[in-house]
């Protein structure tokens, strides 16, 4: 959502309108470059440390429902791609977003897209072994479908957005590669969502014990379709012919952005932050 073309439409020498679009989708890219960077942090510093120094087994004991499993080799390492390697996703996922490094260093942006598409695949086949082959003791059905429908997403956006990238056009790539973005990026609008829901409401519609509910179960879904619904918004926007609507749409993005720092603060203060080296 940070790319944007701005075109004058008054000569040099007045003074230029604000391009609030543009802004509102810078604004809501520092919000997710501060908040998924200290998910990375909060990944390495409590999960990372474990896993160095106990290997798989160092999941035990942490606060993941049916985490690590005693016996189930399997489904333990699927564990720690899904867990460990997300937060190389999340890193090579923002080096995508920023415009001068894709402009200025090509390599660097090849090498992070490729590994950003086939890590994305690699974590959600993980994801959906966990998800399926597993006894549920949280949550419910139609959270565990909701959850999976990201990962389908995952396995359809991939290979578009690689088509556009072999043809070279490059104008559908970074498209269907902010829409896949968006898609490995819901775990962590789920937690936003989450907490930030706890914070301004107490947790409304959610039963703490089985982690199920009502809330719950709706942003299953909407943890990429909101995402997805705002990008195609923006895009709908950037056109032309939508140029009168581009306040309004400014206006969404950045309330969708306070929302969303909301969200931040309210999980790093409570649990990201805090587990850190811990």
């Amino acid at each position: 959502m940070t790319d944007i073309t701005i075109e004058a439409n008054t000569p040099a020498c007045q003074k230029r309108k604000p391009d609030w679009l543009s802004l509102s989708a810078k604004t809501w890219f520092i919000v997710t470059a501060i908040g998924q960077w200290l998910f990375v942090a909060y990944i390495v510093g409590y999960y990372g440390l474990r896993f160095a120094e106990g290997g798989v087994g160092g999941f035990a004991g942490t606060h993941l429902a049916n985490g690590f499993i005693a016996g189930d080799s399997m489904g333990n390492m699927a564990l720690a791609i899904h867990i460990l390697v997300a937060g190389l996703i999340i890193a090579a996922g923002q080096i995508q977003l920023v415009p001068a490094i894709r402009n200025k260093l090509p390599l660097l942006h090849r090498c992070s897209g490729w590994f950003f598409m086939i890590a994305s695949v690699i974590v959600s086949i993980a994801g959906f072994y966990l998800t399926w082959s597993r006894e549920r003791v949280i949550g419910s059905l139609i959270q565990d479908i909701g959850v999976s429908g990201s990962g389908v997403l995952v396995m359809l956006f991939v290979p578009i957005a690689l088509y556009y990238a072999i043809k070279r056009n490059f104008a559908a790539h970074r498209r269907w590669a902010l829409r896949l973005f968006m898609v490995v990026s819901a775990v962590w609008f789920l937690r936003l969502m989450i907490y930030g829901w706890f914070m301004t409401t107490g947790g409304i519609g959610i039963d703490g014990k089985t982690f199920s509910g009502p809330f719950l179960e709706v942003v299953s879904f909407a943890q990429y379709l909101l995402p997805l619904a705002l990008l195609e918004l923006y895009f709908w926007a950037q056109k032309p012919k939508n140029k009168p609507h581009q306040g309004a749409v400014a206006a969404v993005i950045f309330l969708v952005s306070a929302a969303m720092a909301i969200g931040v603060f309210a999980i790093s203060s409570a649990s990201w932050i805090p587990k850190i080296g811990a």
